[in-house]
C-alpha cells in the first residue's frame, strides 16, 4: 500500500510540475488574433520555440514578457494593425511599437507563403526585435542582420542554402563594397522592423522578393563577424554601436581590426560560398 501510495504520490507532482511549466510558458507569450484557430495554436508553440532561441543568445529575460503576437485574419486587417506602411504590407511579419508596447504583427499571407520552417524564423526574427526596444540608433544592416542571425542560428542548413538567390550577383562578380542595406521604416512614431524574407526552404522570390538580399547579405555579415571573431563579440558590437559609438571606432574597440579590414574580409569571405 505505501509503494502504492508513493507512486500515485510521484505521478501527482509530476502532472503538477507539468502543469506549472504550462501555465509558466502560458504566461510568457500571448498570442491572438482573427486568424484560425489552428493557426493559433501553431503560432503558440512557435512563439515559445522563439523566445527560447532568443534568450539562448541575447540572455535570459532580454525580452519583455508577456511576448505578444498578433494573428490578423485578412491583409487589410493586417495594413490596419501595423498603420499601413507601404514598406511593411508585404513583410511576413513586423513588430510594431517600442519598450513594454512591442508586439509582433504577422501576415496571413504568411501561413501558405512560408514553410514551418520559414514561420519561425520569421517569429524568431520579430522576437529578436523586441529585445533590442529601447537602444539607439543602430545601421539596419547590423539591427536586421542580427535578428537574421538569431533566427538561422541553429538551422543545420549551409549559409549559401539559406540565402538562395541573394547571392546571385555576388557570384556573377557583384561583390559588395560596403555594408548592405536591407531598409527599414517608421510610421506615426513608432518603430516599424519589416520581416525579413526569410524563407527556410522555400525560395526567396516566393518569401519576400528582392528586398531578400538586403536582408540575407545583412545576416551574411553578421555570420562573418561571428565565425572570424565570436558571437560574443557580435553582441558586444552591437551594445557598443547602440549607445552610440560609431562603427569605424566601434570595430577596432571590439575586434580589434579597422572596420575597412572588416568589410574586405567579408567581401572575400562572400565570394567563397
Amino acid at each position: 500500500m505505501g509503494t502504492a501510495q508513493g507512486w500515485l504520490s510521484r505521478v501527482g507532482a509530476a502532472v503538477v510540475a507539468v502543469l506549472l511549466l504550462a501555465a509558466c510558458a502560458e504566461a510568457q507569450t500571448e498570442v491572438r488574433g482573427t486568424a484560425p484557430q489552428e493557426r493559433v495554436e501553431a503560432y503558440e508553440a512557435m512563439t515559445v520555440t522563439a523566445l527560447e532561441r532568443v534568450e539562448a543568445l541575447w540572455g535570459e529575460e532580454s525580452v519583455v514578457r508577456p511576448v505578444e503576437v498578433v494573428l490578423p485574419g485578412t491583409a487589410e486587417e493586417f495594413a490596419e494593425l501595423t498603420g499601413g506602411a507601404p514598406a511593411s504590407q508585404q513583410a511576413p511579419a513586423v513588430t510594431v511599437g517600442t519598450g513594454d508596447d512591442a508586439h509582433v504583427v504577422v501576415h496571413p499571407d504568411s501561413w501558405d507563403r512560408l514553410t514551418t520552417e520559414g514561420r519561425q524564423a520569421v517569429l524568431t526574427h520579430e522576437v529578436t526585435h523586441l529585445s533590442m526596444q529601447g537602444d539607439g540608433p543602430v545601421p539596419a544592416w547590423l539591427g536586421e542582420g542580427l535578428a537574421e542571425y538569431t533566427a538561422h542560428r541553429t538551422s543545420e542548413l549551409a549559409p549559401a542554402a539559406i540565402a538562395g538567390s541573394a547571392l546571385d550577383g555576388v557570384r556573377a562578380g557583384d561583390v559588395p563594397s560596403g555594408w548592405p542595406e536591407p531598409g527599414a521604416a517608421t510610421h506615426g512614431g513608432a518603430a516599424t522592423h519589416g520581416g525579413a524574407a526569410t524563407h527556410g526552404g522555400a525560395g526567396p522570390e516566393e518569401s519576400g522578393g528582392p528586398s531578400w538580399r538586403g536582408y540575407a547579405l545583412s545576416w551574411l555579415a553578421c555570420a562573418y563577424l561571428a565565425e572570424t571573431w565570436s558571437e560574443e563579440q557580435l553582441r558586444e558590437l552591437y551594445d557598443v554601436v547602440s549607445d552610440g559609438t560609431p562603427l569605424d571606432e566601434a570595430f577596432p574597440a571590439v575586434f580589434g581590426v579597422a572596420e575597412s579590414e572588416a568589410l574586405r574580409g567579408w567581401a572575400d569571405w562572400l565570394s567563397t560560398l
